[in-house]
């Protein structure tokens, strides 16, 4: 162990810290201060929080819903949507009148937020219903069905009426069954037939009475609306007719609506007119060819004449020469 040795004070350095002690201020100690208090924070109540949470609920419920039953009404919930808003106004009066002390706070961002969760989900949940009505399951069934019509229409009419043909199904509605037969169309349904004839027809009643022998079988099948077309030489004969009256019209009744085109050429080009234009617009022709000059014979004969004798003329004076 080591040992320190300390010189002794002189009394003169003995002295002067007495001095310097007796000198120095004595530290008194202080009282401890009290702490302000505080002022008492408002009550903040926050708005808007009960309101959106049953909303995102709901709307969750609803997807839900759509995805396991095949017939929930997920449009209808979509159109209840305002009703959030009703819900949200409702919350702010009855929290406005028992507030107390308290202080209403609106936390937008939270709303935005849970808006745009709503919106998001809603549109996510509107995809399958869009992909129903406009997704390769209903143009597989369409097709389907045109075939199906087109078979039928084949066996149902006597042959030799129809020469060629293809049919258009349309179905005007949300809901349709996948394996659904023409049997199970409905009326919103459109079901639309172009049928050309065979055959040649010598008038407009001849072309009605054939295009009427057909309507019974084809409103039997379910058909809205039915194009009628042939054609044979420089001859077109059309008939469009739709809906429940022509449908049911007879072959006088339908021999009015029947257009008759014909094949006119001109200049190695050929249009189709209908009949009563073409033999308009033929008449006009001819009138028009009619006051037109006709250039003068006599003029003609005597410029040949001149430059015939100015040839022989010429032929003599290189003889003589």
């Amino acid at each position: 162990m080591n040992h320190i040795d300390f010189e002794p004070m002189t009394p003169m350095e003995e002295n002067t810290q007495a001095t310097e002690q007796a000198a120095a201020p004595e530290y008194t100690r202080q009282p401890r201060r009290d702490k302000m208090p505080r002022p008492a924070q408002p009550k903040v109540r926050r708005v808007g929080f009960f309101t959106l949470g049953v909303a995102l609920i709901l709307t969750g419920g609803c997807i839900a819903a759509s995805l396991m039953l095949q017939n929930f009404p997920l449009l209808t919930a979509a159109k209840l949507a305002p009703l959030v808003l009703v819900a949200l106004g409702v919350e702010v009066l009855w929290a406005n009148a028992r507030k107390g002390d308290a202080q209403l706070k609106y936390d937008l961002l939270s709303m935005f937020v849970c808006f745009v969760l709503i919106c998001a989900s809603m549109s996510a949940a509107t995809v399958p219903v869009l992909l129903r009505y406009y997704g390769p399951d209903r143009e597989y069934t369409q097709q389907r069905l045109e075939q199906e019509l087109e078979q039928q229409v084949y066996e149902k009419l006597p042959t030799g009426i129809v020469l060629d043909g293809y049919s258009y199904v349309d179905l005007n509605r949300m809901e349709f069954d996948k394996d659904m037969t023409l049997a199970d169309l409905k009326s919103e349904d459109l079901v639309r037939l172009n049928l050309t004839l065979a055959g040649t027809y010598a008038d407009e009643n001849t072309f009605a009475e054939v295009c009427a022998q057909t309507l019974p079988a084809l409103q039997e099948l379910g058909v809205d609306q039915v194009d009628f077309h042939t054609e044979h030489g420089d001859d077109q004969w059309e008939l469009q007719i739709g809906g429940p009256f022509q449908m049911n019209a007879s072959a006088q009744e339908l021999a009015g609506q029947v257009t008759h085109m014909v094949r006119y050429w001109e200049d190695d080009q050929y249009s189709w007119w209908e009949k009563e234009e073409l033999d308009a617009y033929l008449a006009q022709k001819a009138q028009n060819d009619q006051q037109e000059p006709q250039p003068e014979e006599d003029s003609v004969e005597s410029a040949l004449e001149e430059s015939a004798e100015t040839v022989t003329e010429e032929t003599t004076a290189v003889e003589n020469g």
